[in-house]
């Protein structure tokens, strides 16, 4: 799998060059480049990740290019194509995540950095503990409501597909002076993962009385590995709206106190949120229309270069 992958590379890239060459000396004109190139599942995209992306991994495994979500993508003149998926059936599905939850059991298409972060521990209290708790208290409202609901580790199955996913987790300043919650999206998505932010945040601020964190937002939020689908195979689907919820600082001991004793206000905000989501944004509207992305977003990295792939699990 590993020789394979980087022999795509080699031919994409090649092919890429060949391409500029051409087009230099004009014997390669724009009708002549229309034809569009299908990628399978895990193959590269002939396009660097984004610049952003690799201060985020900085001393993460991670492969050299943008990968092909699984589904396959289709490469066209100016835009990346993602095919979506077939519409799903039953009742709407949420998974909610619990940060930091059985991390050092991700594939090892991660490397061997982000399995070892296992999360804040503040006062006998774990991020993880405190995620868990708010996670099934959520499950519990939202199956009230007759809604499916995955609780989700930190391994997400390969183009995880559901209607909304919330990832839980709680921040640490070193100190115990922030307070705070924060809400982040990632890139290169769908159209409506802003839309799932702004419906949870409102019900979590009037509940908590939580200031917002906006400084506090970083690129490892924005580039959650959960969502990065064109670096990582065990990704959420691009079509699933997600948002990666910093509930308070468990460092700070008043916010550590709300998120112990008042689970039950974190968990009801939260699903009120995500059924105000999904009472706007029917099915047929979330998964009915390809992903297109134009390729201008996939520039070319300035920071340092990107580490070499491992073997895929």
């Amino acid at each position: 799998m590993h020789v394979l992958r980087r022999l795509l590379v080699l031919l994409v890239s090649g092919a890429a060059v060949a391409a500029a060459a051409l087009m230099s000396f004009g014997l390669l004109t724009p009708e002549a480049r229309t034809p569009t190139l299908e990628v399978p599942a895990g193959g590269p995209l002939p396009i660097p990740p984004l610049a952003a992306d690799a201060d985020d991994i900085a001393g993460f495994n991670a492969p050299p290019v943008a990968l092909a979500p699984p589904g396959g993508a289709i490469v066209e003149t100016n835009v990346i194509r993602i095919p979506r998926p077939e519409l799903p059936e039953g009742p709407r599905r949420v998974g909610i995540q619990v940060g930091h939850w059985k991390i050092d059991e991700l594939p090892k298409e991660f490397g061997e950095r982000l399995p070892t972060q296992t999360g804040s521990s503040w006062g006998g209290v774990t991020e993880v503990e405190v995620s868990l708790d708010v996670a099934q208290r959520i499950a519990a409202l939202l199956e009230a409501r007759g809604l499916a609901v995955d609780i989700l580790p930190a391994t997400v199955e390969p183009g995880y597909v559901a209607d909304a996913f919330v990832a839980l987790h709680s921040d640490d300043d070193g100190v115990g002076e922030k307070s705070g919650f924060k809400m982040a999206v990632g890139r290169r998505r769908g159209s409506y993962d802003q839309a799932l932010l702004d419906a949870v945040r409102e019900p979590y601020a009037a509940a908590t009385g939580l200031d917002w964190d906006a400084e506090g937002i970083t690129s490892n939020m924005t580039g959650y590995y959960a969502w990065n689908w064109s670096r990582y195979q065990y990704a959420l689907s691009p079509f699933t709206p997600g948002v990666i919820v910093e509930m308070g600082f468990l460092s700070n001991a008043s916010d550590r106190a709300f998120m112990t004793q008042h689970a039950e206000v974190i968990a009801s905000a939260i699903a009120e949120g995500v059924v105000r989501f999904l009472d706007a944004y029917p099915r047929d509207k979330l998964f009915g229309q390809d992903l297109v992305i134009q390729r201008s977003r996939f520039r070319t990295p300035t920071a340092s270069p990107l580490p070499s792939a491992s073997p895929s699990p």
